[in-house]
């Protein structure tokens, strides 16, 4: 038992204080409630919250504030089993289909695997880590305008010496669009030409 005497008064501390075991006024109950992947399945006084993780293990959490606000969510040894790392088998598929597909669709493929649910960020930073670019070229890029045989005929038809207005209204494109074709600002590698290397 420790005795302290503040301006006059004995404080008891300890087991000895009047409150000792009590719940704090600014307790929560949160016995029996899920926080990601952990479930309440004690709450003592003074004593933290005892959770059992999705993985089997027992975790001890001090304040239940951090479960509520979503930093806890899991016991911290099992994040890894949400996190593996790549295999072999999900590095070939990134970099057989890099260039070709976008992320979302490599990072479907990746999760028919079977080993994570790959999000599109997972497989931008997983190529870019193994420096491979995942820049689609050509007729691949979402954003092209024709295909690499329509571009490589624009050029063409200019060498011919047709001007750009002309190669605009057959093609069906802009002008402005043409110009920048047949004067190499745009569209200057083919999309099988990216994979021949």
């Amino acid at each position: 038992m420790s005795i302290f005497i503040s301006n006059g008064f004995v404080v008891k501390s300890g087991k000895d204080h009047y409150q000792y075991g009590k719940h704090s006024p600014l307790y929560v109950n949160i016995l029996g409630q899920r926080f990601g992947q952990l479930l309440v399945v004690k709450q003592d006084a003074g004593k933290g919250v005892e959770c059992v993780c999705d993985c089997g293990r027992t975790h001890v959490e001090k304040f239940t504030v951090d479960l509520r606000r979503g930093t806890r969510k899991s016991c911290g040894i099992c994040n890894n089993r949400a996190n593996p790392r790549f295999s072999q088998a999900e590095d070939a598929i990134i970099s057989k289909h890099a260039g070709k597909k976008s992320p979302a669709e490599i990072a479907k493929l990746v999760t028919a695997l079977g080993f994570r649910k790959a999000t599109y960020s997972t497989i931008k930073n997983r190529a870019q880590r193994k420096g491979i670019s995942l820049r689609r070229y050509g007729e691949l890029y979402p954003h092209s305008k024709g295909t690499d045989d329509e571009v490589e005929l624009c050029r063409q038809l200019s060498d011919a010496g047709l001007t750009p207005t002309v190669i605009a209204e057959k093609m069906e494109f802009t002008i402005p669009h043409v110009n920048k074709i047949i004067h190499y600002r745009t569209r200057t590698q083919r999309a099988d030409a990216t994979f021949r290397l």
